[in-house]
């Protein structure tokens, strides 16, 4: 089997560059998914709770974890990837995240992050659909505010795979392995020849890894490219911790009322707000207020420019087997100092005279436990990984593994630097950017 292009990974970034690259006729591309794909939209074979855009889909389609009860670490396997599991929520980082050097600015990036937005059809649902909860936490926060521009079309979680591959799906230059694990990179003479992958050799002129900040490590270090580069290292995420309160008869009433006639969505609303130590051009925290079925009523907060890292290692040569994902939060003191603040900001807002009508006690942690226990306590990440792979360090600027010419890793794990804000946006538009040069 043999192509002009192996995409190996078929997530946010692998779906929107198959789609890019298989625009052109003459070009052979085929993308490698480990998960199931459903097949086009249009067919109705998609699950449920991958198409529900209103809560998380983190109940299935999951990789295996090393350790199962650490949710930070979860990953979705399906075509689509993450795109396919998370809160629709499609945000810009600030014009400072994207400093990269080596032809990376805001100024360069900001067509790739609009044609990717523009792709997922992303819009902002009408005022009317916010619930009681999230309008309150919307008005608490005033100018500070975002309603979440989201990829929803029709009730629809339009993911990658439904943007990007669904297209491009009649095409006879694109060949979709799915269910086809890959296990590694086939190197010759320092450069890569194809991939080892469901058991199966395939061959390329040109190989992109975009397996996820936490797959694409694993498939490098089977390479055996972890000797001379530091693949695996410096992963980042946001990290976070929640609380949750008991509704009160108000909330139930209005919630009910709404639920008939908009639904219920978890997530629709984030307040962005500066820490005392932000660094310019950014806000460093975000305040998360959750709705979830019962109703049961959330918030979470969140520290956007995390200094910790951590790592992503193998714990056994073997594809199938978990990986060993150390996130490193709050390995930076500094880290627990914001996170703490953000979640005071949080409460914050819950004494607010918006939202204080629709909760009543705070049932998680409790007021009896301080901000900064509470942060050392339960802090977590919020799904967006990245840096595992990163711009000058592992891939050039133009995302090609360093010492190969024709290898690239294209996903969130080239990110070099976080962004403050969801990252699913920023990895989309990398692909489409690194589509145009490949």
């Amino acid at each position: 089997m043999t192509y002009d292009v192996l995409v190996l990974g078929g997530g946010a970034a692998g779906c929107a560059l198959a789609g890019r690259l298989s625009e052109n006729p003459d070009r052979t591309v085929c993308l490698v998914e480990a998960g199931p794909d459903y097949g086009h939209f249009s067919e109705g074979r998609w699950p449920a709770d991958i198409l529900d855009p209103r809560w998380l889909a983190l109940e299935s389609h999951l990789w295996e974890r090393a350790d199962e009860e650490d949710r930070s670490q979860s990953r979705a396997r399906v075509l689509g990837g993450c795109s396919a599991h998370n809160a629709c929520v499609i945000l810009e980082g600030a014009p400072a995240d994207y400093e990269w050097g080596g032809g990376w600015s805001y100024e360069s990036f900001a067509p790739y992050l609009r044609r990717a937005a523009e792709t997922l059809q992303t819009h902002v649902l009408p005022d009317e659909e916010l619930t009681p909860w999230h309008r309150a936490f919307r008005e608490a926060g005033g100018e500070e505010s975002i309603v979440h521009p989201v990829n929803i079309v029709d009730g629809v979680r339009w993911h990658s795979g439904f943007a990007y591959v669904d297209p491009a799906r009649g095409r006879e230059n694109l060949t979709i392995l799915a269910d086809t694990l890959v296990d590694r990179v086939l190197l010759e003479d320092g450069r890569a020849v194809g991939a080892l992958a469901g058991g199966r050799e395939l061959h390329a002129d040109v190989v992109i890894v975009s397996a996820g900040a936490y797959g694409s490590p694993g498939i490098l270090l089977r390479s055996g490219l972890g000797d001379e580069l530091p693949v695996g290292e410096g992963l980042t995420d946001h990290v976070g911790v929640g609380a949750a309160w008991q509704p009160t008869e108000r909330l139930l009433e209005e919630t009910a009322a709404h639920e008939a006639e908009h639904g219920l969505y978890m997530g629709q609303v984030t307040i962005a707000v500066r820490s005392r130590s932000c660094p310019p051009g950014v806000r460093d925290l975000f305040v998360f207020p959750a709705l979830d079925i019962g109703p049961e009523i959330s918030g979470a907060a969140f520290a956007m420019k995390p200094r910790s890292r951590g790592s992503v290692r193998l714990t056994a040569p073997e594809p199938e087997a978990p990986l060993a994902i150390d996130h490193g939060f709050l390995r930076d003191e500094r880290d627990a100092e914001v996170l703490a603040e953000a979640f005071e900001r949080l409460r914050e807002l819950a004494e607010s005279d918006e939202v204080r009508p629709y909760r009543g006690a705070e049932l998680r942690p409790g007021t009896d436990v301080g901000a900064e226990e509470h942060v050392r306590a339960a802090a977590r990440g919020f799904f967006h990984p990245v840096g595992t792979c990163a711009i000058g360090r592992v891939v050039d600027e133009r995302c090609r593994v360093l010492g190969f010419e024709n290898l690239y890793v294209v996903d969130a794990s080239a990110i070099p630097e976080i962004p403050s804000a969801n990252t699913n946006l920023t990895t989309i538009a990398l692909a489409e950017r690194a589509a145009e040069w490949i």
